[in-house]
């Protein structure tokens, strides 16, 4: 059972529930929970200043609006695919960055919105020029994400170590995926605490993400969930995100993502219908705490080994 359930949720990919988007803040990927009906993730400044905003309305929503809307429209998404386009153009941007199963890191090499452009998702064909519009669109993100690159700023990353911002990001994961451990995992009560975390309509996360959907995983099998969480970096992302050091990539490093879970359980637009729930103190909140420090006290260790990650 446990088999097919991970197969099932290793093929969710780019699904979601209507509402699940986050638009809060700084810093790449996302989280949810609480319960409710979905958890939407991503993060975004969303101002008049950004460039990567400006770049998303202007030459990337078109093609979306045009390829993917059918299928992933924000009013009404098919099944359980993740409504990612909005019809809007002025909010497009906004949520389209709500979900880190579409955009990821922003990183180009690992985006799941660029990789499903590249390898003929659905048979759509895409031109060079839509691709290299949705790259380029990428490139500001990962840099205005990480406090750089803004309006009238430069596009560069000022490292002059050779990594780019996407390789950097991919290390970082793989590296904090290898340092996780199942041990720190139970010790940290992360199952059982963000399973049986309720909203305040009592609502437990579990009754809707417990097989991960929304893009989003708490469930109190343990086993499940830290398989999952430690090899997924899409689920792995909406409880931790990765900060770029610009200036020096090597510096790049893991931190709860902790502007996600706040615009979910505030039912900032567009989680409106997301039940409330405090996002700072709770359960589950102290478990992703304490298994944080303990798998960055482990990265700082090192010799962690192979990496878990699958993706």
């Amino acid at each position: 059972m446990r088999t097919i359930l991970l197969a099932a949720i290793a093929s969710i990919g780019l699904v979601g529930c209507v509402g699940e988007l986050d638009t809060t803040g700084t810093g790449a990927g996302g989280g949810g929970g609480g319960g409710g009906t979905g958890s939407g993730t991503g993060s975004g400044s969303g101002t008049t200043q950004s460039i990567a905003r400006g770049l998303y309305e202007e030459n990337v929503h078109p093609i979306m609006a045009l390829k993917c809307g059918g299928c992933h429209s924000l009013a009404g998404p098919i099944g359980n695919l993740s409504g990612f386009v909005s019809a809007d153009k002025s909010t497009s941007h906004a949520t389209v960055l709500g979900f880190t199963s579409v955009v990821g890191s922003f990183a180009p090499t690992t985006a799941p919105i660029l990789l499903k452009v590249t390898g003929g998702h659905q048979g759509t064909n895409y031109t060079s020029d839509e691709t290299n519009k949705i790259t380029e669109w990428l490139n500001q993100e990962v840099l205005e994400q990480n406090g750089g690159g803004g309006s009238g700023s430069g596009s560069g990353s000022g490292t002059t170590t050779g990594e780019t911002p996407a390789a950097a990001s991919q290390r970082v994961l793989a590296e904090w995926s290898a340092c996780m451990t199942k041990t720190n995992f139970d010790a940290a009560n992360m199952a059982s605490a963000w399973g049986n975390l309720t909203a305040n309509n009592n609502q437990r996360c579990s009754n809707c993400h417990a097989s991960g959907d929304g893009g989003f995983l708490a469930s109190p099998d343990s086993t499940l969930m830290f398989e999952v969480v430690s090899s997924n970096k899409y689920y792995m992302l909406q409880y931790f995100h990765v900060k770029l050091d610009l200036a020096n990539l090597a510096n790049s490093k893991i931190e709860i993502n902790t502007a996600s879970f706040t615009g979910v359980s505030n039912g900032q637009a567009p989680h409106l219908e997301h039940p409330r729930f405090n996002a700072t103190t709770n359960n589950g909140m102290t478990a992703l705490q304490a298994f944080y420090t303990s798998t960055a006290a482990a990265v700082a260790t090192g010799g962690c080994g192979p990496t878990k990650l699958t993706n």
